[in-house]
């Protein structure tokens, strides 16, 4: 039987007054399912487990970089008499600027990828900087972790598109000045009440003239698009978890049950319920 999630909350695990916080974590039992109102980035630099991300399993092993955000829920366990050790940092919006979220965020995208020893001493030394300049706090020491910071984002980013073989992440002016910051913006708030002027308001654009160029850009419309990421969504909860339909249609973004049924019928050519019986 799957336990609920728990949600963990800012409050719980960043200090007031900062937008985030660093820990090195000894995992030797199972951390059960739970979601983050923040985003965790994590580099395992020992011992072998399992990190199961909306459903899907993915193995860690020394040099596992991975980077989880707010629309995420996972479960982490470390493999018999093979426990993990591993940087935690764990971080609000405040911290990404603009432009790290249109690298990394203007596409649908998993972040995980495991590095060879030499890519390994790279980031564990990121990650040590970090955690030094935390404790020591000396002149220059916000600097300094956002260097090193936005370097891990960076290097995790081009490893994945380059492992994968994702062309090179090129904005052009058109993107830029549209519809780049309406989908990471998406991305991000899908469970939520969205409306179409809010990513215009992103955009820049008026809501009419938006729904036109997202539709040119996308090929469908705005709420067929956001329609998806909550279907998205509700399919891996439903594959990981027990939590009632009723309440996987609401986490999802939907305001119905009756709309969100029909919709997943759509997709997935069978009901919610009989999807997860299956």
């Amino acid at each position: 039987m799957k336990k609920q999630p728990v949600r963990l909350t800012n409050e719980q695990f960043i200090q007031p007054a900062s937008s985030f916080q660093i820990y090195f974590q000894y995992i030797n039992t199972h951390h059960e399912l739970h979601w983050h109102e923040f985003y965790e980035l994590c580099f395992v630099v020992r011992g072998r487990g399992m990190n199961i991300v909306n459903g899907t399993e993915h193995e860690l092993r020394k040099g596992s970089l991975f980077l989880l955000t707010p629309a995420d829920f996972h479960e982490i366990y470390s493999y018999p008499n093979e426990p993990m050790e591993l940087y935690n940092l764990v971080f609000d919006e405040e911290l990404l600027d603009q432009e790290l979220r249109e690298f990394m965020f203007g596409q649908v995208a998993e972040y995980m990828v495991d590095l060879n020893e030499t890519h390994h001493e790279i980031i564990e030394s990121e990650f040590q900087l970090i955690r030094d300049e935390v404790q020591m706090k000396k002149p220059g020491h916000s600097i300094l972790i956002k260097g090193a910071f936005e370097r891990i984002l960076l290097y995790l980013f081009r490893t994945y598109q380059e492992r994968n073989d994702q062309p090179e992440w090129q904005a052009t002016p058109s993107q830029s000045s549209t519809l780049q910051r309406a989908l990471v913006y998406m991305h991000h708030h899908f469970r939520e009440e969205l409306r179409l002027e809010d990513a215009a308001k992103q955009a820049g654009l008026a809501p009419n003239y938006f729904s036109l160029v997202f539709h040119k850009m996308t090929g469908i419309s705005f709420q067929i698009y956001l329609q998806g990421l909550r279907l998205q969504f509700a399919k891996s909860l439903l594959q990981a978890s027990d939590i009632p339909i009723t309440e996987i249609c609401f986490a999802s973004g939907f305001n119905t049950l009756t709309h969100f049924e029909r919709a997943f019928k759509q997709k997935y050519g069978s009901s919610p319920r009989t999807f997860r019986s299956n």
